[in-house]
C-alpha cells in the first residue's frame, strides 16, 4: 500500500445496471462503504481527479496526436469522450459545450451502454480509491487537454474489488498484471514511487514507449492466442516490455523528436532493431521471446512509409503538434534562423551531390577560389601560431 496520506476521492454516483444512485457530501468511512459494495463489472461515473495511475510514464506522442486532432476538428474531442463513456458517438454539440459538462453536448447512447469501450479501475484499500488499469493515455489527454482537467467526468468498469485486500494489495496487482513498475528510465519503482494523479504534469515521456506504440504494425503486432506457445488472449504490457528491450539496443537521446527528419530516422533505426532481434530472444522482462510479442522477420516498409508521410497519421499529427507548440514558444527571429540555416545546409548537400552525381571539375573560377580560402586560412593559422598568449 502507498505510504503517503491522500484525500479522499469522493465518488459521483454508482451504476448498477442502468440504476444511478448518487453519493453526496459522504464522509471517508461512508464513501468506504459504497466501495465495498461494487463488484466485478459495476459500471460507475467519477472524476478524472479520482483515478490513481498504475504506471509512472506515458506515451506523449500520442496525446500530442490527440490533441492535434482537436484542434483541426474539435468534433473528434466530443467522439472520443462519447466513446470513452461508453455513449458510442457525439450526436450534437456547440461552440459553447465543455467537456467538463456532459449535459452541454449528447451522444448516440446513454453512457455505459458499450461497457467494453469503458477505462477499467481496481478498488484499493486505501479509503477505497481508485486504480486506473486501461485507457491511460486516453484519460490523461482530456486531462491535459483545452478545456479538459480534473473535473472531467468519466465513466469507468470496476473489474476488481481488493478494497479488503490490506498489505496484500500491491502483491495481488502484480499478480494480476495490473501494475507497471518501472520509470522513464528503465529502473525499477516501488509503488510509493507511482504519481498522485495521472496526465503528463505527473507522469514521465516514455520515449522508447513513442516509438514501440508508433511502430506496431510495422516491425511487430499484438500476437493471437495460437494454443501452444501463446495461450493469452492478450500478452500484458506489451508495449512497455518492447521498450523496456529497446532502450538497451540505442540511444534515443541522440534524436531530436522535435525535428521531424531526426523522429523519423529514430523510427526507422527502431524498426531496424526489433526485427534483427534473434527469433528466441527474451523482450524486456515479459519471460516471452521476440517471436512470442510479435516480431515480423522484416520491416513493413509500405507501412513505414505511410506512417511517415501521411499528415493525418499518428506521427503526422504528433510532429504538427509539436512543431506548433515549438512556433508558440520560440521568437520569430529565432525561427527564421533556424529555416534558413536549414535550407543554407540543404542546399549546399544538394549541390555537392550533384557534383558528385555529374562527376564534374570545378572550374577555374572555383579552384581559384577554392585555393585563395585555402590560402587565407594557411595565414590566419600561421598568424594564430605566432601570437604568444597573453
Amino acid at each position: 500500500m502507498r505510504g503517503r496520506h491522500r484525500h479522499l476521492r469522493l465518488l459521483t454516483g454508482i451504476l448498477c445496471g442502468a440504476l444511478l444512485i448518487p453519493v453526496c457530501q459522504a464522509d471517508e468511512e461512508s464513501a468506504k462503504s459504497q466501495y465495498s459494495n461494487l463488484e466485478n463489472g459495476d459500471i460507475i461515473s467519477v472524476s478524472l481527479d479520482q483515478l490513481l495511475p498504475t504506471q509512472a510514464v506515458l506515451d506523449y506522442d500520442a496525446i500530442f496526436a490527440n490533441l492535434q486532432r482537436y484542434a483541426n476538428d474539435p468534433a473528434n474531442m466530443f467522439n472520443d469522450l462519447c466513446r470513452l463513456n461508453g455513449a458510442q458517438k457525439v450526436k450534437s454539440w456547440t461552440e459553447d459545450s465543455m467537456p467538463t459538462n456532459p449535459d452541454s453536448y449528447t451522444c448516440t447512447a446513454k453512457n455505459g451502454s458499450d461497457a467494453d469501450a469503458l477505462a477499467t479501475v481496481v478498488v484499493g484499500p486505501e479509503n477505497g480509491v481508485l486504480y486506473l488499469t486501461s485507457r491511460l493515455t486516453a484519460l490523461s489527454t482530456f486531462w491535459d487537454m483545452p478545456n479538459g482537467g480534473t473535473s472531467v467526468p468519466i465513466t469507468v468498469k470496476v473489474s476488481h474489488n481488493l478494497i479488503e485486500s490490506g498489505d496484500d494489495f500491491w502483491a495481488e496487482m502484480n499478480h494480476d498484471n495490473a501494475v507497471w513498475l518501472y520509470d522513464f528510465k528503465g529502473k525499477k519503482v516501488s509503488p510509493d514511487d507511482l504519481p498522485e494523479y495521472i496526465g503528463m504534469k505527473q507522469l514521465k515521456h516514455d520515449k522508447y514507449l513513442t516509438l514501440v506504440n508508433l511502430l506496431n504494425g510495422i516491425s511487430y503486432t499484438a500476437p493471437k492466442p495460437d494454443g501452444k506457445d501463446n495461450t493469452s488472449a492478450t500478452v500484458p504490457f506489451l508495449h512497455l516490455q518492447w521498450a523496456l528491450e529497446l532502450r538497451k539496443q540505442m540511444k534515443i537521446s541522440e534524436y531530436d523528436l522535435n525535428d521531424p527528419e531526426e523522429f523519423a530516422t529514430a523510427l526507422t533505426e527502431a524498426a531496424t532493431i526489433m526485427v534483427d532481434l534473434l527469433d528466441d530472444q527474451e523482450i524486456g522482462k515479459s519471460k516471452r521471446t521476440a517471436l512470442m510479442m510479435g516480431q515480423f522477420d522484416q520491416v513493413d516498409s509500405k507501412a513505414l512509409e505511410a506512417l511517415l508521410t501521411n499528415e493525418k497519421s499518428p506521427f503526422g499529427l504528433s510532429v504538427a503538434y509539436r512543431l506548433a507548440q515549438k512556433v508558440k514558444s520560440t521568437p520569430k527571429v529565432v525561427l527564421e534562423e533556424e529555416k534558413a540555416k536549414k535550407e543554407k545546409a540543404n542546399k549546399a548537400n544538394s549541390e555537392e551531390k550533384s557534383d558528385a552525381g555529374s562527376g564534374k571539375e570545378p572550374n577555374s573560377t572555383d579552384k581559384q577560389s577554392s585555393a585563395d580560402k585555402q590560402s587565407a586560412t594557411d595565414k590566419q593559422s600561421t598568424t594564430e601560431k605566432e601570437t604568444p598568449e597573453k
